[in-house]
């Protein structure tokens, strides 16, 4: 049995998986970002592991984390606000094999041996959520830097006076294409709050003919295809998933955006469109990634 534990920037969910990596158990819990928050996650990982090998013979923890993983050490945690997490004492407590990895990463290695980019050689795989994570594979094996992990392709910048964003810089993708930034806009215009993402989408199909919830839409796909004609670009694969809470606006989003790649307008070459695929493991991929 494994334990794998995905940390993403507004959730935390826990899973214990078979010999097959099949989730048997699993929990979650939304986390706020807060001065506490390195504290409460630690505290969260802790106790329900305790509990986890209580029940189960546990041969390996897996932690997905949305940052800068090296060794047991993550950094670089900017949509947590958070600068570093070490996470040897949990591996040294248990005295159990643990082993970290960036969250987009784990999530995409997911996809891509049991889930949408299974079938295709060379692949991008994309988790727009409260940020934007991405995992590259070339030749079926996955890209990381000698120095980092790498390929951060959310912080490409696609307008160099733009937003300013979480990292430090201005314009990054993810501050035009995370979902967390269109729901605070679509938020903004229907003076709403609190609500689920599926409640949200409902509430923009009825609004689907307020012409400022169409500019939302029609600016947010813009940017989209713009970040992705660039990684079509660099890479050239063959498919591109898109996990995240994107997959809950897929009626919203999906359609409109193989319309739009459809024209090829921003691509380089005209014979290099990949498909768009939707993430098949949801908020699963995080989890059953981590132990891969």
């Amino acid at each position: 049995m494994k334990i794998g534990i995905d940390l993403g920037g507004s959730h935390i969910g826990i899973g214990v998986l078979d010999d097959n990596n099949n989730i048997i158990k699993k929990i979650e819990k939304d986390i706020e970002k807060s001065y506490y928050v390195k504290n409460k996650i630690m505290n969260y990982i802790d106790e329900n592991v305790s509990k986890i090998i209580g029940n189960y013979k546990i041969d390996l923890i897996g932690i997905a984390i949305p940052g800068t993983t090296k060794n047991l050490v993550a950094e670089n945690i900017f949509n947590l606000g958070i600068e570093k997490m070490d996470f040897s004492k949990i591996a040294s407590k248990y005295n159990i094999p643990l082993k970290i990895q960036n969250d987009s990463k784990a999530a995409g290695l997911a996809e891509k041996q049991c889930g949408s980019l299974i079938n295709y050689k060379d692949a991008v795989f994309l988790c727009l959520g409260t940020g934007i994570g991405s995992a590259v594979f070339l030749n079926n094996e996955l890209l990381i830097s000698n120095k980092n992990v790498g390929f951060e392709l959310g912080h490409m910048i696609i307008d160099k006076n733009g937003l300013q964003c979480n990292c430090g810089k201005k314009g990054c993708f993810e501050t035009y294409c995370s979902i967390k930034r269109f729901k605070e806009n679509v938020s903004k215009i229907l003076n709403i709050r609190e609500i689920s993402p599926i409640e949200l989408v409902n509430k923009i199909i009825e609004e689907k003919d307020n012409p400022k919830i169409k500019e939302i839409i029609k600016v947010y796909i813009e940017n989209l295809i713009i970040g992705l004609s660039n990684i079509i670009d660099i890479f050239e694969p063959e498919a591109i998933g898109i996990g995240g809470s994107f997959v809950f606006f897929k009626d919203i989003f999906y359609e409109e955006l193989i319309e739009e790649m459809n024209i090829k307008k921003y691509v380089f070459n005209k014979n290099c469109i990949p498909k768009i695929v939707l993430a098949e493991l949801k908020n699963d991929a995080g989890i059953i990634g981590a132990v891969l």
